[in-house]
């Protein structure tokens, strides 16, 4: 394979993955009306691992026990997912609690602090939802972009000069 197909192939790929990692993160939660959030510990593990994106769907259903529900801590400095272990009607609250932890969290969780119901999750991407990472991400798709257009620019010229060249 010609050395400039090779590199146009690697391009197509490149940018084929970025594609999807665009999809699975901006165009699928709009269409659907989810958003993403991080997990930022283990204590729902196995079913959702710290570092991974949960998509949260709004609550348009009655919460029950067991259900999972996403919900704002410390006055939304901190998003937690957990199960739930009772429904407190009087109240508008839930005690829960993680999969991977022996006890109950502290607290009641309000009503008022209810963000949804975990729809899906994908492992280990969220890290992209972190926004150091999300302009470096910008930055270095930019810089990509100029790199990948000045090769292909300076291949196309050398192949080129190739045809150009006297035949001996």
């Amino acid at each position: 394979m010609p050395r400039n197909k090779k590199i146009t192939f690697v391009y197509a790929v490149l940018i084929f993955c970025l594609f999807l990692l665009a999809i699975l993160t901006i165009v699928i939660p709009k269409v659907l009306n989810v958003t993403p959030y991080v997990i930022s510990d283990n204590k729902m593990a196995p079913g959702y691992r710290k570092g991974g994106l949960v998509f949260v769907k709004d609550v348009s259903e009655p919460i029950h026990v067991g259900n999972t529900i996403t919900y704002y801590e410390n006055q939304g400095k901190t998003i937690k997912t957990r199960r739930v272990l009772a429904v407190d009607n009087k109240i508008d609250g839930y005690f829960v609690k993680g999969d991977n932890s022996d006890k109950a969290e502290m607290g009641l969780v309000h009503e008022r602090n209810l963000i949804g119901r975990p729809y899906f999750y994908l492992p280990y991407i969220g890290f992209l939802a972190n926004t150091k990472v999300m302009n470096i991400l910008k930055i270095g798709l930019f810089v990509g972009a100029i790199l990948m257009t000045l090769s292909t620019l300076f291949f196309q010229t050398e192949i080129r000069q190739k045809f150009r060249q006297p035949i001996d």
